[in-house]
């Protein structure tokens, strides 16, 4: 899934919490990089606001290697290993307040491994490079990516019909 499918699900699933957005903001964090990255791209020329309609995650991902910065924040980001391990600090008062975004960032994490056969992601980092490469991709044709895309997308419209009658009916009144 892209960075905002990640928060849309995560939105939908947590809504009634009262920690919604530290879910949301906590499941698009591993991927906060590659809009840095995208910045980067686009103060140095390489990018023009053009390219953001007809890039594709293949050709983005393939600047990856020029920025060795962006790929040690990509592998901390998408490291369960590093999540569980901040994870089990929120078993600690001062950092309690923290579990929702840990929940949040865990999610993104599993999500990926479930919908990245390229460009998989080594959830095992830094004790090892193993990575999951899953059966679908959401972007990589070769991998069922327009049926992904058909499912996750018609299940998005279920899911913001549904959150958009909620406010209605709840408003309504």
């Amino acid at each position: 899934m892209n960075t905002f499918q990640h928060g849309f699900w995560l939105y939908f699933l947590m809504w009634r919490h009262h920690q919604v957005w530290q879910f949301v903001i906590g499941s698009m964090l591993p991927d906060y990089v590659y809009f840095v990255l995208l910045a980067v791209l686009f103060i140095k020329g390489i990018f023009t606001w053009y390219d953001l309609l007809t890039i594709t995650p293949a050709v983005f991902m393939s600047y990856l290697p020029q920025y060795p910065w962006a790929i040690y924040v990509d592998l901390v980001g998408h490291s369960a290993v590093i999540c569980a391990g901040m994870g089990l600090l929120t078993i600690f008062s001062p950092f309690k307040r923290w579990q929702a975004f840990i929940v949040g960032w865990g999610t993104h994490i599993l999500i990926d491994g479930l919908t990245h056969a390229a460009h998989a992601n080594f959830f095992l980092y830094p004790i090892t490079l193993l990575a999951v490469h899953s059966p679908v991709s959401y972007w990589d044709p070769k991998y069922f990516a327009h049926e992904f895309r058909l499912v996750n997308g018609v299940l998005m419209l279920l899911a913001a019909g549904y959150l958009g009658y909620s406010w209605w009916k709840k408003h309504k009144k």
